[in-house]
């Protein structure tokens, strides 16, 4: 696990948490965002309110309708400028934006177009001081080569639209 980057994991109600960090439009900074770590989702999902928050424009987005067990609902498809997840600067990403309930814990979610490009090891021996455990997460790319904005496309790139 040499290229490995440790992410402290948090537990509330069965779920594992993350905190990764996405560029922010607003603040010309990362910031960070926690996640639910969800390898039974598609694509890395935020809310609307987050991406607000991030400055992530939704004007030229493209729209999308996704479906999940609570139904279908209307979102984007947009692009983070910088994505981190611990030490490691993964580039471009794709993500959905959807308006998430109000009244749930969760509001941005890691999905597999990002998770499926790492051998992931959880370890909830390995806990530090505020965190529950950790996950390992070692690339399987080459970290030389990411996408910058100018260079990502949706379809194509590593980190972006994923089908199954």
């Amino acid at each position: 696990m040499s290229d490995a980057t440790q992410l402290g994991i948090y537990f509330s109600a069965g779920k594992i948490w993350v905190t990764p960090k996405i560029w922010n439009n607003n603040l010309k900074k990362l910031s960070s965002c926690m996640m639910l770590f969800d390898t039974g989702a598609t694509m890395t999902t935020i809310d609307v309110s987050i991406a607000n928050r991030a400055g992530i424009s939704l004007k030229d987005a493209i729209p999308i309708t996704t479906h999940g067990v609570g139904g279908s609902v209307g979102g984007h498809v947009v692009t983070i400028k910088e994505f981190w997840l611990g030490n490691l600067d993964l580039g471009t990403i794709a993500a959905h934006v959807i308006p998430f309930n109000k009244d749930s814990e969760v509001q941005a979610v890691l999905g597999m177009n990002v998770l499926k490009n790492f051998k992931t090891t959880i370890d909830l021996l390995h806990k530090t001081e505020g965190s529950d455990g950790a996950i390992f997460l070692e690339p399987t790319f080459d970290l030389a080569k990411i996408d910058t904005l100018d260079t990502f496309t949706l379809n194509e790139s590593r980190f972006g639209i994923w089908s199954v």
